[in-house]
Formats: C-alpha cells, sequence, structure tokens
C-alpha cells in the first residue's frame, strides 16, 4: 500500500528573544487506497483526505472551532502541507480538485 506523508512545519516562538524557535514537524500518512486518483470522484475523495490530515497536522481538527479550522486554512503551515502532499502525490487531477472544492470554511 502506498502512503503518502504530509509534513507541516510549525515555527514555535519563546518568549526569550535571544533563543532561536524551535521548528517542529508533523508527518501524517495519508492513503490513496482504493481510489482511482484520475477519476473526479477519487480525486475529490484524497483531496479531503489531505485537507484533513493538513489540518490537523497544523493544530485543528474536526471537533475544533469552525473559526479555528478557517484560520488554520488560511495559514502559511496549510498551505506548504497541501502543497507538499500535491507535489508527493503527483496526481493533477487530485491537484485540481483541492483547488475547486470549498472545504468548510476556507
Amino acid at each position: 500500500m502506498k502512503l503518502l506523508a504530509l509534513a507541516a512545519v510549525a515555527a514555535l516562538t519563546l518568549a526569550a528573544p535571544a533563543m532561536a524557535a524551535p521548528v517542529v514537524t508533523t508527518s501524517i500518512a495519508v492513503s490513496p487506497a482504493g481510489l482511482d486518483l484520475s477519476s473526479a470522484a477519487g480525486a475529490s475523495t484524497m483531496a479531503g483526505r489531505i485537507d484533513r490530515a493538513a489540518v490537523s497536522a497544523c493544530g485543528a481538527s474536526s471537533f475544533s472551532a469552525r473559526d479555528v479550522q478557517v484560520e488554520v486554512r488560511r495559514s502559511a503551515c496549510y498551505r506548504a502541507a497541501v502543497g507538499g502532499a500535491e507535489t508527493a502525490l503527483n496526481a493533477p487531477a487530485v491537484s485540481a480538485a483541492l483547488r475547486a472544492t470549498p472545504f468548510s470554511g476556507s
């Protein structure tokens, strides 16, 4: 089974200005198992999987308040995570579905 690892990078800032902020990387495996990524239905399903994984990796979840999910979807973290997943997957139909699908709150 082929898995796509979705990586999101979030920088945490520290109160002490002299200290460098550590970088935390979160990876979530997103599986295209059982999907035909060239079909509209399969691409849409995979786009949803990528969206949910990116939201989670960037600090929200399906249980987070809608406003939190909206802000996460507007973040650089989310854009980087989705962009990285698109590049790794290299499936034009999924990329098109990610651009065309209005995920909740985005």
